[in-house]
């Protein structure tokens, strides 16, 4: 069976080395959740890849959408129909935090170059997404990123990321990443006590 991550979720529309938007079609919505790390190349080399946060992901109305919501009544074969052929994507928006290098070093710094347009992205597996969070060094890159909701996007994706790893593993993983957020935000207890709450393990296993 195919895999999610052999297959592209979405493609770039507009990029720039702190992060790029993408679109979807409203069927891969539900692959699609904030905090998802995802993928996608900066040129033509395989090798080179740059990793990103999803977060923001909206749909927006169409012109049918528009004259749909104001009918009477909407069969749903009418609105399968719509969602099938809608002509405006769903589109996310993804903060910049790795990347892999020609030497196939993954780095927790902004990428040398931006994904290019129509660059297909991709899920990262479990596995890819235990080495790219396998540091905490990117936590800067999301905690200081203007207009992002920091501390959720963070939390989501820590929560996610602990998934990845053995049962016995996740809750060390993180109270570590819970010490790191307090190193950094220790001038600013909101946001930290607003992040500890998030990343709190109820269910993971405690040896």
């Amino acid at each position: 069976m195919t895999k999610i991550w052999d297959e592209p979720i979405a493609y770039v529309l507009r990029s720039s080395t702190s992060g790029f938007s993408a679109g979807a079609g409203l069927n891969q919505i539900d692959a699609l959740a904030f905090g998802m790390i995802v993928k996608a190349q900066p040129g033509s080399d395989p090798r080179e890849v740059v990793y990103g946060l999803l977060y923001d992901i909206h749909i927006d109305d169409d012109p049918l959408v528009r004259q749909l919501v104001l009918a009477e009544a909407v069969s749903e074969e009418t609105i399968r129909d719509q969602r099938q052929h809608r002509i405006a994507p769903v589109e996310m928006s993804v903060i910049s935090i790795g990347y892999r290098d020609l030497d196939g070093r993954v780095r927790q710094a902004l990428p040398p170059r931006p994904p290019i347009s129509l660059a297909p992205v991709f899920l990262c597996s479990d596995s890819e997404s235990r080495e790219v969070t396998r540091f905490f060094d990117y936590f800067r890159l999301v905690l200081s990123a203007p207009g992002v909701p920091s501390e959720q996007l963070l939390a989501a994706n820590l929560v996610r990321a602990a998934q990845t790893r053995p049962a016995d593993e996740q809750y060390d993983f993180l109270i570590e990443a819970g010490r790191e957020a307090a190193r950094l935000l220790s001038g600013d207890m909101a946001r930290l006590d607003n992040l500890l709450r998030l990343i709190y393990p109820h269910n993971v296993v405690v040896e």
